[in-house]
């Protein structure tokens, strides 16, 4: 069986980067190489974790609609809550929160290094 173990964010500054995810998300710190500027893994609730680790060539941040991996989707079963947490800690919103005709509830924002995230809160799963 396959899971997704962990996605990783090449940051400007991994201390500055570790500390918006576990102030606005409480994610817990699991791993700190204590380096000069450190690698951390970050866990969140559902065992899944996130890497943050330094860039070696920093670039402007993009749009979601570049080639590539563009953005992280995370569940949730109360988008409002979630999007009034983002609201208290003026998050950047980039799309604001909307509900599709099929009842599909999405807001899209940034990290403080303009990485592009959202959150999703479907009524049905896409797979049973």
């Amino acid at each position: 069986m396959l899971t997704l173990e962990h996605v990783g964010i090449c940051a400007k500054d991994t201390v500055k980067l570790k500390d918006w995810y576990v102030k606005v998300f409480d994610f817990k710190i699991v791993y700190d190489n204590k380096k000069e500027m450190p690698t951390f893994f970050l866990l969140m609730e559902d065992q899944s974790m996130i890497e943050i680790y330094p860039a070696e060539n920093p670039t402007d941040q993009g749009n979601n609609k570049d080639q590539g991996i563009r953005h992280l989707a995370f569940g949730t079963d109360n988008i409002e809550k979630e999007y009034q947490n983002l609201q208290n800690h003026q998050v950047e919103i980039i799309e604001e929160l909307k509900t599709n005709p099929k009842g599909v509830s999405t807001v899209f924002f940034r990290d403080i290094e303009g990485n592009i995230l959202h959150f999703i809160q479907r009524p049905e799963p896409l797979y049973k």
